[in-house]
């Protein structure tokens, strides 16, 4: 059986599907929901503790499945030389999230940078082909402890910063990575003039009275951390021209193999939310960085896809209102068109198709619900 982590990024109680593709129908499976003291999505260099986590049956989580990855990436035409082509620089590398998003940037054929606390990544898991692998360079990045000077050094060149890293026992706590780090992640990535931030933070994060922001705020005020972290951003990122950020907010992450973009659904306005593989998360993340607009090009009256947008995602057949879906979560149950439409809802098979059309977030406007928050 699949394991089911329950955490900041994965909300049982998450949003609902407005389209079931019957390809990609799976069998039913059993999760048991149990706490998290970070985002999953992002996870950070470190598992949390045993206590943090959900697991159903005995699959283990070390390695990260290679064909399915492969099988669930678009068609890429990898050119053969990548020289001048910007690499995208990910902070978190070493955590499960971050980790495939390592995968799903080299088997598309794109420089990746790996930052982990310590500087080692090892991708002898990940599947690569031999030309594979050499897109991808390991590298020191503690967003917790790194100087601003070492980030911005870090982030010279960069196509796009993908913000995968979340506290964890050893990496710091949701104050010091998911809200801090991000915040020097951020303004280090507008000094370097990186063209876009993708951010991954959680979904039900503005509703501090909903059953999963109460539950998983326990955990050292994780969804607190990563909301006040999220405008942050916002407010750095306020009338500024050539770069631009995204946030993605999962709902509740599993180990499960990619199902690909096209079982994925989008939401605006956390109010749906469901359950998706940490591969398809990173699938969407790697795509809103391709998405991005070259580094250095002219300001242009279009914007770049997803520009400044905050969207959920989940698979569409396991989509419920942000009331219902942590049963659903729990029990691994599927839904249909007719439970809960938002209006909100974006569907695609590739990446361009589902990042097309998303509304950007009003600027500089803050998204912290009201209600009790620890």
């Amino acid at each position: 059986m699949a394991s089911f982590t329950l955490n900041a990024t994965s909300p049982p109680f998450g949003f609902a599907t407005r389209r079931v593709h019957p390809s990609s129908r799976r069998s039913k499976r059993q999760y048991r929901a149990v706490s998290g003291t970070r985002a999953a999505a992002a996870d950070g260099d470190d598992a949390p503790p045993a206590a943090a986590q959900v697991k159903a049956g005995e699959a283990s989580t070390a390695d990260v499945d290679t064909s399915a990855v492969e099988n669930a990436i678009r068609t890429v035409s990898v050119p053969s030389n990548m020289k001048g082509v910007p690499p995208i620089i990910i902070f978190g590398a070493g955590g499960k999230t971050g980790k495939r998003c390592v995968q799903y940037a080299a088997k598309a054929g794109r420089p990746v940078v790996a930052c982990t606390r310590n500087g080692s990544f090892s991708s002898a898991d990940l599947g690569l082909a031999t030309e594979e692998a050499d897109f991808v360079t390991a590298k020191a990045g503690d967003v917790s402890r790194a100087t601003q000077a070492e980030l911005v050094a870090l982030m010279a060149g960069a196509g796009a910063v993908i913000f995968a890293a979340s506290a964890s026992p050893n990496g710091g706590t949701p104050q010091e990575v998911d809200k801090a780090g991000l915040v020097a992640v951020a303004r280090a990535c507008i000094a370097a003039a990186v063209p876009r931030l993708i951010i991954v933070s959680s979904g039900s994060v503005t509703k501090p009275l909903s059953p999963v922001y109460v539950f998983l705020n326990f955990f050292g005020g994780i969804m607190r951390a990563k909301i006040e972290g999220e405008d942050a951003v916002r407010q750095l990122y306020f009338q500024r021209t050539g770069c631009d950020y995204v946030v993605v907010r999962p709902g509740g992450l599993t180990e499960d193999e990619p199902r690909g973009l096209g079982a994925v659904e989008l939401n605006q306005g956390d109010d749906k939310s469901g359950r998706i593989s940490r591969a398809d998360v990173a699938a969407i993340c790697v795509e809103a960085a391709i998405a991005a607009a070259a580094p250095g090009a002219p300001t242009s009256t279009t914007a770049a896809a997803a520009a400044n947008a905050t969207f959920e995602c989940y698979w569409a057949d396991t989509a419920k209102s942000l009331n219902d879906v942590g049963l659903s979560n729990m029990m691994g149950s599927k839904s249909d068109d007719t439970e809960y439409v938002s209006g909100k809802e974006q569907r695609g098979a590739t990446g361009p198709e589902l990042l097309a059309g998303l509304e950007a977030d009003a600027p500089g406007v803050s998204q912290q619900g009201c209600g009790f928050s620890l």
